[in-house]
């Protein structure tokens, strides 16, 4: 898993529901493409009879963002939501799959919306979730929140932060709130201990925050974004699984995460 995200980005894909939300998707790629050079995979799920004249319009909404500079596929798609974007993924086998969250509100909003945990834990994949109220910066992400993580795929998430952080020049920030204990804040600190050694080696900097726990919240999420804001934080990575499934705060707090109301973009790996 470490060698695939050491490997220069060659595929992104952006999920198109032709809603103004996924011009920030289309946005957001536009600019991670003009830093790491890959092709750009645009793929809409339709009801619509699959033809020219279908990817002609899926092309021509997709340039008005990404411009005729960005090398770009329009990839068309027909059935169940779910199916059809898992079929249509493996088949492009992207490098990160960006798409924009509606909320609770929207089209395919049982996929885009709040249960987007749904969609972003079908796939082996690393998505880069935006909201429709996002600032994309054309400069890049600036700094890159790494929260505290005890999962056994971390290194999957310390890989793929590495490389948008080496394409974007960003600064990882390692944040950890004190409420772990034991087994768990051990392998939290073997993560942090992992993730730092890779970063140094490829030279990134990175700094690392431990806050207090806010007693008013019960989960992470909301002091995680809280510190964000205050920050000027980017991007907030996170590994897409919940750890703990006997937790019920944390598939919440995911949710929470992916959509939040701020509108800081979250990269999630599974």
């Amino acid at each position: 898993m470490a060698e695939l995200f050491s490997r220069p980005m060659k595929n992104i894909a952006v999920l198109v529901d032709y809603t103004e939300g996924c011009r920030k998707a289309l946005n957001q790629t536009r600019i991670l493409a003009e830093l790491a050079g890959p092709v750009v995979h645009v793929l809409n799920v339709t009801s619509n009879e699959i033809n020219e004249a279908e990817h002609a319009k899926l092309s021509a909404f997709a340039t008005e963002t990404l411009g005729v500079s960005v090398p770009t596929q329009t990839h068309l798609a027909d059935g169940r939501l779910m199916s059809a974007l898992r079929t249509s993924l493996e088949e492009i086998n992207p490098d990160i799959i960006i798409l924009c969250t509606h909320g609770v509100k929207g089209i395919a909003q049982h996929l885009f919306g709040s249960r987007i945990l749904t969609l972003v834990q079908s796939l082996d994949k690393s998505f880069l979730v935006v909201q429709e109220n996002s600032d994309i910066r054309e400069e890049g992400f600036g700094k890159i929140l790494f929260p505290a993580t005890h999962s056994a795929i971390a290194s999957v998430l310390i890989h793929q932060v590495m490389s948008i952080a080496a394409e974007c020049d960003s600064e990882v920030v390692f944040y950890e709130i004190d409420k772990y204990v034991g087994d768990v804040e051990n392998k939290i600190r073997e993560n942090f201990d992992a993730a730092k050694k890779i970063f140094k080696a490829k030279g990134i900097g990175f700094s690392h925050v431990k806050e207090e726990s806010n007693n008013h919240s019960m989960g992470f999420a909301r002091q995680t974004i809280d510190y964000a804001v205050k920050n000027g934080i980017g991007l907030i990575a996170t590994p897409s699984e919940v750890v703990d499934n006997g937790f019920l705060m944390m598939k919440s707090d995911k949710e929470l995460l992916l959509t939040n109301e701020q509108g800081i973009p979250v990269l999630a790996c599974g």
